[in-house]
């Protein structure tokens, strides 16, 4: 029976772990980030990971660092024919690569080259993407650059969400994982290189970033809206008061209803001006409240008041890469 160490981190790695349990698929090692203060009262946690490993068992490893001696020495005693990755948080060094018979694999959420780097999911729905997808690749010390193995694309419903799709692509990526781990221990998936001219590059999210600019047209404020919920969640400014912006659709506008950020009451729904177009409001929050449906709310705001300008234009998640 062949062995095999599994490396992860959040939620979307618990996803692809129950499919590899549901398959039969165990890990003989599991590696994960060292717990991390959680919450308003900093309390010390375990990841997602962590906590499933636990649950069953199975022996977990939290270095600090990937590059540790110790860390290295232990994968090597345990000598395993494969190590496979997804949203583990660090990159492995080519020590570490060199250790498992059948290589390093990393599942990635989306379709490599495009969209490397760690805000993958809120990048292509930034960019209005209608499809997207999961990639296995083979790992070599770059950041996601390494020989593609497999892709599973997936064509995103026009109002999902950055956690819907998060979900999505989780369940994608362990389908794919499971329907490949058989071909790649008798190594016979083919791998070939990713395309660089088609590369890109995604960064962390700050909470900052969530800010919402209504002087942009209504697409991409409703794109932006979905690839921010629901971390770091989107907000704008009405009255001197903050509101998340939950969720939103495109409303269909024949005529300008006014200027960027007005707000318009029509038979208890919420439309906002955007600089072309306009979108409509289907939930919100207001600061330290409980979230609502608009068309329960709307009886509270006023017609004609305006969303503050937003205090950075600059969204953009994703760089072309330069060479």
């Amino acid at each position: 029976m062949s062995s095999f160490v599994f490396m992860g981190t959040p939620e979307f790695s618990t996803v692809i772990l129950d499919a590899l349990e549901q398959a039969g698929l165990i890990p003989d090692l599991i590696v994960t980030q060292p717990d991390r203060p959680c919450g308003r009262g900093r309390v010390l946690t375990a990841s997602p990971v962590a906590q499933w490993a636990h649950a069953r068992k199975i022996v977990t490893l939290k270095p600090q660092n990937s590059k540790e001696p110790a860390f290295y020495e232990s994968l090597s005693q345990l000598s395993p024919d494969l190590i496979v990755t997804a949203a583990f948080g660090q990159l492995l060094p080519q020590s570490v690569l060199s250790i498992p018979k059948k290589g390093c694999l990393n599942l990635h959420a989306s379709l490599l080259p495009r969209y490397r780097g760690a805000s993958p999911i809120q990048a292509a729905l930034l960019a209005g993407d209608r499809v997207t997808g999961v990639t296995l690749m083979q790992m070599d010390e770059g950041l996601d650059t390494g020989p593609i193995l497999a892709r599973s694309p997936f064509h995103i419903p026009e109002d999902m969400n950055a956690g819907e799709l998060h979900q999505a692509l989780a369940e994608l990526s362990g389908r794919l994982m499971v329907a490949t781990m058989p071909t790649i221990l008798k190594g016979k998936l083919q791998a070939h290189r990713q395309d660089e001219s088609q590369a890109s590059v995604t960064r962390l999210l700050v909470k900052s970033d969530g800010e919402v600019d209504f002087s942009q047209d209504a697409p991409y404020v409703h794109n932006h809206i979905r690839a921010m919920n629901p971390w770091p969640g989107a907000f704008a400014f009405l009255d001197g008061k903050r509101y998340k912006i939950n969720r939103t659709r495109l409303y269909d506008a024949t005529q300008a209803l006014g200027e960027p950020g007005e707000l318009h009451i029509l038979d208890r729904r919420m439309i906002v001006s955007c600089a072309k177009g306009a979108v409509e409001l289907i939930e919100i929050q207001p600061q330290s409240g409980s979230s609502m449906r608009c068309e329960v709310c709307s009886h509270n705001f006023e017609e004609g008041s305006v969303f503050d300008a937003c205090s950075r234009a600059d969204l953009i998640l994703c760089r072309e890469c330069s060479g």
